[in-house]
């Protein structure tokens, strides 16, 4: 397979993985629960525009759900990727 073909079907698999975690809500409880500490944490770092508190917890939520789903869709399709290449050398 060629080397474009294989990022090309990484991709693929890593955007479908993900959208699927996302349509499940698997991470929504994680997320929800750090949602305040990270809002608070980021409190910290200057920015030229202050937003309302609440606009930027929600902006943190929706910004952590999407990168625990991305995290664990990017574990995924390493670890299927390890697996097959473990099942071909046996």
């Amino acid at each position: 397979m060629s080397r474009s073909a294989k990022w090309s079907l990484r991709l693929l698999m890593f955007l479908t993985i993900t959208f699927a975690l996302m349509l499940s809500g698997v991470f929504d409880p994680l997320a929800d629960s750090m949602k305040y500490t990270v809002t608070n944490l980021m409190n910290y770092i200057p920015t030229e525009k202050l937003e309302p508190y609440p606009d930027r917890v929600e902006d943190n939520y929706f910004t952590m759900y999407i990168m625990f789903n991305a995290l664990v869709a990017a574990v995924i399709v390493f670890s299927g990727e390890k697996l097959v290449l473990l099942a071909r050398n046996s």
